[in-house]
């Protein structure tokens, strides 16, 4: 699906070594309708959603945000809130505030809030770079003294940031060459880790290089690894950059595992731009919780609307499509009754709306007039992939009806993306993986 962004190497988990694995292993989305708060909800982290994500060092400005929630195929976003080994720490973050969790919750955003702090012991610096990121004791008793220690200290940046119980906080473990003694000092520090934010209402997360801690926690969930009262994360965002947008943890993670309770950052270090604004990201695909959940599909009338296909009609005609145009034309307030065949009462509403749309008044039922009936309604902000409600049964059919044939499931998945984005490029659009007004009225205006 879209193509869609990851920060430098030196940010997230092994992002050097990932680069370097990759090179061998070649030789691998309100009224927004998204998954998300309503305004002033509690700040969601990452909330129950399906949908790509971005992570980034500093966190955007709010400017940068509202233009990347308007045309990214984004709806959550990594930012870097605590840890002694962070390479954007506080004082590299002029954005990041409480003001601005809450401004972008408001517009929808979820979150992976991360800490980076005590690596693990196996752990190699870059000499080059300006953070010499610390590393955690070999004793298991003092690693977990350190986890307890990092724990607190992220459970602090939820708070100061807004985020409320039942928040994941992401503990980031770079990339190590294993080995027993370095396995089990990370495996130390992670339980004290969990186990500190369990007890404060919080839940815990791992990021980290698939071949690192990914495969090491789930050796361990799976009796591979043995390591006595581990106590699990409640996810895991695994780092395997094969390009491939999904939450298959290949060699790494087992399917066995965390079934909705995932992050692939399947793509790094990528320049994006958006809204004039550009970034360099890294990409990443969840399904975390629920993930995203169609709604009731709306039977207004109690008649069906989602339709095989939605045939022309004029007088005279009958059957489920009549009653589907009849329930369209009710909601307008241009029929009052649905009784399956096409009489002069039908033809008065068909005709009223026509020349509301500027048509003959010819009482023909075409594909332009079945496009327009089925996307009136409000209009969301915005629609994304894993967006749900009652909008995406409405565009879904729409577009169905324009004759770019999505499926009608009601969660805007790629292939509605991609039938959004040919009516964009159809009618002279930027091809933006998002849904916004200028779609909707160029389907209220039966433009195809």
């Amino acid at each position: 699906m879209p193509t869609v962004t990851s920060p430098p190497s030196h940010l997230g988990a092994g992002r050097q070594a990932l680069t370097l694995a990759c090179a061998l292993l070649a030789s691998v989305l309100v009224t927004l309708a998204l998954p998300g708060p309503a305004s002033a909800a509690t700040p969601a982290a990452p909330g129950d959603r399906t949908a790509y994500a971005f992570d980034a060092c500093v966190a955007p400005s709010t400017t940068v945000m509202d233009a990347w929630m308007r045309d990214s195929p984004y709806s959550a976003v990594g930012i870097y809130v605590s840890g002694n080994s962070r390479y954007c720490g506080d004082r590299y973050q002029p954005n990041l505030s409480k003001s601005w969790v809450q401004h972008n919750a408001d517009a929808g955003w979820g979150f992976m809030p991360i800490h980076v702090g005590y690596q693990s012991p196996c752990f190699k610096n870059n000499p080059q770079s300006r953070v010499q990121k610390k590393r955690m004791s070999t004793s298991q008793t003092t690693a977990r003294k350190q986890g307890a220690a990092d724990a607190r200290e992220a459970i602090a940046a939820l708070k100061k940031y807004g985020f409320g119980a039942g928040s994941v906080a992401y503990l980031d473990i770079e990339w190590y060459a294993r080995t027993t003694t370095c396995d089990n000092a990370v495996l130390a520090f992670s339980d004290a880790w969990t186990e500190t934010l369990k007890a404060s209402k919080f839940r815990s997360g791992i990021y980290s290089s698939g071949s690192a801690a990914i495969k090491l926690v789930d050796d361990v969930r799976s009796g591979a690894k043995k390591f006595s009262g581990f106590t699990q994360f409640d996810q895991v965002w695994f780092a395997w950059t094969n390009k491939v947008a999904n939450v298959d943890g290949g060699p790494y993670l087992s399917d066995t595992g965390w079934k909705n309770a995932r992050i692939h950052q399947f793509h790094n270090n990528v320049n994006e731009t958006y809204g004039g604004h550009r970034l360099t990201i890294d990409r990443n695909l969840m399904r975390v919780g629920t993930g995203s959940v169609a709604t009731t599909e709306p039977r207004s009338c109690g008649v069906d609307l989602t339709l095989a296909s939605y045939p022309t009609l004029r007088a005279g005609s009958k059957g489920k499509a009549v009653e589907a145009l009849q329930c369209l034309l009710q909601e307008r307030g241009l029929k009052k009754s649905v009784t399956g065949e096409v009489g002069s009462g039908t033809v008065s509403g068909i005709n009223a709306y026509r020349a509301s749309k500027g048509w003959s008044r010819n009482g023909v039922v075409s594909r332009p007039v079945w496009t327009a009936l089925l996307a009136e309604g409000s209009t969301p902000k915005v629609l994304k992939y894993g967006s749900t409600g009652s909008a995406v049964w409405r565009l879904q059919r729409s577009l169905r009806a324009a004759g770019y044939a999505p499926s009608v499931k009601g969660v805007l998945d790629t292939a509605t993306v991609r039938a959004a984005q040919q009516l964009r490029r159809d009618n002279k659009q930027a091809a933006l993986q998002t849904v916004t007004s200028s779609q909707w009225s160029l389907l209220r205006r039966g433009n195809l």
